[in-house]
């Protein structure tokens, strides 16, 4: 009796032991399919999260290290995905996916320059993760202004995949840099056929609609999106420059003066206001709009057009003159810019080259992105006077004596940075 008691509980914790184990599997599995599901709405937070969690029932899985990995790349947590790489090397896990996961993790870290190459072979040779490659060097080239090789990354990458909403969404975004908003228009209307759900894509869609003087197919993208997000300033401002070319003033009053009393500054809404008095109440009554946008930002072409108009039409030549020069000056600029994309494109170790973008950028009130031409050009070449010299005016003008300092002494006598236009050196 006392064996057989002894048997029945030991039979009894086994299948407790079974139960939990099993328990545990099934409570991974879940994690691993919710991960998925995760990664497929772009969630790289969640599903690293998730893929965590399977790695505490499963912790010597050299895949579910891999996979882990490529998800906190995903999500721009670069020092886990180190760690969980160096972790699958311990395990034995293959070397050949772990090594193209340190390569696309470097790139995704700034350093383009030490992966480029092999990854660019990869492709070349049509290897199997040739997408996952692709994008990561397309969004690398984006950032680094390399348009061409954007264009030519994106082109590979709609052949093998020509239903990805994320290509045609960059697409969209290079075309704009490239001031070609046919182009632009077509990549966001592609965008939103394949993910109806994208409010941005189709936000850029409308504005890009609006601006082809299609009021009423704007006007209807711009109501959905208005039931979707509610009163944003940048739906409103949609539907204001809908109303007002659809020649109903006091609809698109309303919409601009509730922007308007969230942010006065807000210069596309003074502006939008500015041309709705111009066309629809008295110059007089635009001026005081299109000074106050104008103030905000001074080199924004749509501003000085407009504020140009308005000047002539009350008398005010000389000054109208100037404002129109200021606003063909932001056209040379925009054209500049995209002369220099596909210049940098084809010499992407040019350091003028960037050192110009950046000063323009800066020049038309876009610090950040042009600070990060600058220090891309210093990359290039960190010892290039004109980029430090420009560095140093602008560190001057912030009130940051310490490195506008630091940048003087390494412009050896000054040098001049490129100026693009009128002998302008300053950003």
């Amino acid at each position: 009796m006392r064996k057989r008691w002894r048997r029945r509980v030991l039979l009894a914790a086994l299948l407790v032991l079974a139960g939990l184990a099993a328990g545990g599997h099934l409570w991974a599995h879940w994690h691993y399919r919710e991960a998925q599901k995760a990664l497929t709405l772009r969630d790289f937070a969640g599903a690293q999260q998730h893929l965590t969690r399977c790695l505490t029932v499963w912790p010597r899985s050299t895949a579910m290290h891999l996979e882990a990995a490529r998800a906190a790349r995903k999500a721009g947590a670069f020092d886990e995905a180190e760690r969980l790489l160096s972790r699958h090397r311990e395990l034995g896990g293959d070397p050949d996916p772990r090594d193209l996961e340190r390569l696309l993790l470097a790139v995704q870290r700034g350093d383009l320059a030490r992966a480029e190459r092999p990854l660019v072979g990869l492709v070349l040779k049509d290897h199997p993760d040739s997408v996952l490659i692709l994008e990561v060097l397309a969004l690398a080239y984006y950032q680094t202004y390399q348009l061409a090789k954007v264009q030519e990354c994106l082109r590979r990458w709609l052949e093998r995949e020509p239903d990805r909403p994320e290509a045609w969404l960059l697409r969209a975004r290079v075309c704009e840099r490239l001031n070609n908003p046919d182009e632009a228009l077509a990549s966001y209307r592609r965008v939103v056929e394949l993910d109806p759900d994208n409010d941005d894509a189709r936000l850029q869609m409308a504005g890009h609609v609006a601006r082809r003087n299609q009021p009423q197919e704007a006007l209807a993208e711009f109501e959905y999106l208005r039931r979707r997000l509610g009163d944003t300033a940048a739906v409103l401002k949609g539907l204001a420059c809908c109303r007002r070319a659809l020649n109903q003033p006091d609809e698109a009053r309303q919409l601009l003066e509730a922007v308007l009393a969230e942010d006065p500054r807000d210069w596309r809404a003074l502006t939008e206001r500015g041309n709705l008095a111009l066309t629809y109440e008295s110059a007089a009554g635009a001026e005081k709009w299109f000074r106050r946008a104008v103030a905000v930002a001074p080199y924004e072409r749509d501003v000085n057009y407009g504020f140009s108009q308005c000047l002539a039409r009350l008398g005010k030549s000389q000054e109208a003159e100037a404002v129109l020069s200021r606003c063909k000056r932001a056209e040379a600029d925009l054209a500049r810019l995209g002369d220099l994309s596909r210049a940098i494109g084809r010499a992407p170790h040019d350091p003028a080259l960037r050192c110009e973008a950046g000063l323009i950028l800066m020049r038309r009130g876009l610090k950040a992105e042009g600070l990060r031409w600058l220090e891309s050009a210093l990359v290039v070449d960190p010892r290039h006077a004109g980029t430090h010299q420009a560095l140093a005016d602008y560190f001057e003008r912030a009130g940051d004596a310490q490195r506008a300092a630091q940048h003087r002494r390494l412009a050896p006598g000054g040098g001049a940075p490129p100026a693009g236009e009128g002998g302008q050196t300053r950003p």
